[in-house]
């Protein structure tokens, strides 16, 4: 079978936030559905149930249907309470070796949060007082991650063993086309430097390494990750 090389090509920023789109997110319902379980059949899925003043989970674009329509309110996710990402922030800064879990399309989804419904004041009836904050700390947290991003790659040498642990959609999305050229390279020449140095390789990691000397162990030439979890 032929392997397309267009498909390891990255996602545009359109791509990326239609996706984002199918991530769940809890809405109050002022509404109820005259069906026997209250819920309602879409093509993605079983949704519900809407009962009003009742939490329940949908796919992002069904809440902003419905917040459109002012027939839900939308709460915020609770990795974006202000103190959550603040401990997340902290963590970040300093750990240079690991990535903190956050979902896989968080950057997506804190911009649609942010950014969406602004004439009806949505970013405002989800994040109350603390809109301004949250902000502030999603985008430090980003470029926090960012950073620790770039700094991992600047020391990426020789075949290496890549962990992708916990990094979300657009990162990896970011970084893919470092890759596509630098592990194919890796690849082609590993046989000849594994001559040259009496089989030995050398094993890195996408975060900064920690450890005293900064000499990574040697590795088999690998990816661990994709979608990071």
């Amino acid at each position: 079978m032929a392997y397309s090389r267009q498909a390891q090509w990255p996602c545009t920023p359109e791509e990326m936030y239609f996706n984002a789109k199918n991530e769940m997110i809890t809405i109050v319902p002022n509404f109820s559905i005259p069906t026997e379980n209250a819920s309602a059949t879409c093509i993605g899925g079983e949704w519900g149930p809407f009962q009003p003043n009742r939490e329940t989970q949908v796919p992002l674009w069904l809440a902003h249907t419905l917040w459109k329509r002012k027939r839900c309110a939308i709460k915020a996710p609770a990795w974006m309470n202000a103190e959550h990402l603040d401990a997340v922030l902290g963590l970040e800064r300093q750990d240079a070796s690991a990535f903190q879990p956050l979902p896989f399309h968080y950057i997506e989804v804190a911009y649609f949060l942010f950014t969406s419904g602004t004439d009806g004041n949505l970013p405002q009836e989800v994040f109350g007082d603390d809109l301004a904050r949250v902000k502030d700390l999603v985008e430090l947290v980003q470029k926090a991650r960012m950073a620790k991003i770039l700094a991992g790659l600047a020391t990426l040498q020789g075949a290496i063993t890549v962990k992708l642990n916990n990094l979300a959609a657009l990162e990896i999305n970011a970084v893919r086309p470092f890759f596509l050229g630098a592990l194919d390279m890796f690849f082609k020449y590993q046989g000849m430097e594994e001559g040259a140095i009496g089989g030995s390789q050398v094993g890195g990691s996408l975060a900064p390494s920690t450890q005293p000397g900064g000499a990574p162990r040697a590795r088999q030439l690998r990816v661990e990750g994709g979608r990071a979890r």
